[in-house]
This record gives C-alpha cells, structure tokens and sequence, in this order.
C-alpha cells in the first residue's frame, strides 16, 4: 500500500509542552475522523522537550484538506505562542510487507 507519511516535530517554548499536548486533543479527535486519514498521532521524546506528531494519509489531497481544514488552522493559531519551531518531513511511502 501507497500512502503519505508525515513527521512534525514540535519544540515547545520551556515549560508549554503540557499546554501544546492539550491543545493538540480536539486536533487528533477530528483528524483521526478525516477520509483520507491512515493513523494520527502525537508522541513525547523521552530525551528532550519535543513532540512528533506521526501520520499517514492515503493520498497527498487528503493531507491538503486536512492543513486546510478549520481544526488544523485552530491547532495552528492556539499553539503560536507555545511554539518555538516545527520540522516537517512529508514522505511517499509503501509497505515492504517483510
């Protein structure tokens, strides 16, 4: 199976991360019922004050309609003053079925 994969790294502002991962709740709840969507998740690094949000969309204008999507941009503008950067890496994927 083809799919987009995405990784988005956020760096929370010293001491905003627990505010990042509440705001990022009601974001996962209505990505996570978005056609197209595969898996939406956010993890915390062990190591340091990151969070990676992993996903997997099942085509590139799906994960388009998601960033346009009213959730999304919500996400984007509640979390601008906790945030200190975010790396994305959008990647085309197939399952090797090893």
């Amino acid at each position: 199976m083809d799919y987009i994969l995405v990784l988005a790294k956020v760096y929370p502002k010293s001491g905003c991360k627990d505010t990042v991962i509440e705001l990022s709740d009601d974001l996962i709840e209505n990505t996570l019922c978005e056609e197209g969507n595969i898996d939406y998740q956010l993890l915390k690094s062990l190591n340091d004050n990151t969070l990676t949000f992993i996903e997997k969309w099942q085509s590139l204008d799906a994960l388009k309609e998601h960033m346009a999507s009213s959730h999304f941009q919500l996400f984007g503008s509640e979390t601008e003053d906790f945030v200190e950067k975010m790396d994305i890496q959008v990647i085309g994927a197939e399952d090797l079925n090893l």
